[in-house]
């Protein structure tokens, strides 16, 4: 394991054993989504918005062995931001894919803080998962909210919150929330170990139901199957470096070509239904 410099990141790979549990963690800039990653990983290993280089700039992934699982966290820059320049989106989408190709990821963690006024915006970046890993991603993805901790008044949870909307159930809040099959959760990143850790269970607990919904299947398409098959022959012939000798994440161009052809192919042919 190579130590990336300036962080506190381990590089480690997926190894595709039957125990382990793949996420890829999406949402905008700010959501506290590296946060949760460390939630989920029960250490500070990804930055995020309180530390001081707080922004994730590009993807990073730890491992956490816990109950029995070997958890396998990727934490993605802002793919949801729609000031990213091009050039380095794709550059990061294709790694998301590779560091995940084995055969694919568990589900996509989608978090949103609960604290910001929802907007279209934030339904848009529904879109973008679609357009990124494709339309089927919706059925392996759950909403995280965070910042439930300063729902006012105290002590009141996220259902209430979601029932008191105003619309009710055809606030667009609802409406997203029913595209994800209404799989979400609720967490407070900044809670004790314990409290974390039951987060945790509940998690697992979800992303087990959802693999029995999905009979049992991972979630892949064509380029996870390409990433996956590219990955295979580079390991059979023994060549197969996850990472250069600086601790960087080594990117295969077969990759980048693959991704990326699949990701502009949805991009270009915009629902026209």
């Amino acid at each position: 394991n190579f130590q990336m410099a300036g962080t506190n990141q381990t590089n480690v790979w997926a190894t595709g054993a039957l125990n382990e549990v793949r996420m890829i963690l999406l949402g905008k800039t700010g959501a506290g989504k590296s946060a949760f990653g460390n939630t989920i990983l029960g250490q500070e290993r990804f930055n995020h918005e309180d530390s001081a280089d707080s922004i994730t700039i590009e993807c990073a992934s730890n491992i956490r062995e816990f109950d029995g699982k070997r958890l396998f966290v990727v934490d993605t820059p802002g793919f949801l931001d729609t000031n990213q320049p091009e050039e380095i989106l794709h550059e990061e989408i294709a790694k998301s894919y590779q560091m995940t190709a084995t055969p694919g990821p568990h589900v996509f963690l989608l978090v949103f803080d609960i604290k910001q006024r929802y907007t279209p915006e934030q339904y848009a970046s529904v879109e973008l998962l679609d357009k990124i890993f494709g339309p089927k991603a919706v059925d392996n993805t759950i909403v995280v909210f965070t910042h439930v901790d300063e729902l006012k008044p105290k002590g009141k949870t996220i259902e209430q919150y979601l029932e008191k909307l105003k619309d009710g159930l055809s606030h667009p809040l609802n409406k997203l929330l029913d595209k994800f099959h209404r799989r979400y959760l609720a967490v407070n990143n900044y809670g004790s170990q314990s409290e974390k850790d039951a987060t945790v269970r509940i998690l697992l607990d979800m992303v087990n139901k959802m693999m029995v919904e999905n009979k049992g299947q991972v979630y892949t398409n064509s380029q996870f199957k390409a990433v996956a098959s590219i990955i295979k022959t580079e390991m059979d012939s023994g060549t197969y470096q996850p990472y250069k000798s600086d601790g960087s994440f080594a990117l295969l161009p077969q990759t980048k070509a693959i991704v990326i052809d699949g990701y502009l192919r949805r991009m270009s042919s915009r629902k026209t239904n």
